[in-house]
């Protein structure tokens, strides 16, 4: 990855997550954490890392949540980023934060 594409990764990162914690009202993606985005080299696509830590949702339906959002986040990004090429959003969910609490949580059972 080029350094570029570092700097942009984490700016789309960054911005992201302000958005959605701050101006995405949906119910369905309340609670959701930007965990990485890696850019693909002709800055197209955004590979966009997300997870929750709420037991109540279906990543199902956070996923339905947040492609619904696309347009709205896309348009929230033009504003604040000087990109030539705005790239596609294309959401995934990532379980390692919630393994990684299930097994603090079995963790502590132990003791």
């Amino acid at each position: 990855m080029s350094r570029r594409q570092e700097r942009v990764s984490e700016l789309l990162l960054r911005e992201l997550s302000t958005i959605i914690s701050q101006k995405v009202s949906d119910p369905r993606v309340r609670g959701v954490h930007i965990v990485n985005v890696d850019i693909s080299p002709d800055f197209h696509l955004a590979r966009v890392l997300y997870s929750f830590l709420d037991n109540g949702n279906d990543p199902d339906v956070v996923q339905q949540g947040l492609d619904s959002a696309k347009p709205f986040l896309r348009k929230e990004l033009k504003k604040v980023l000087l990109l030539r090429v705005l790239p596609e959003l294309a959401f995934f969910y990532d379980s390692s934060i919630k393994q990684g609490d299930h097994l603090l949580e079995l963790l502590r059972n132990l003791k």
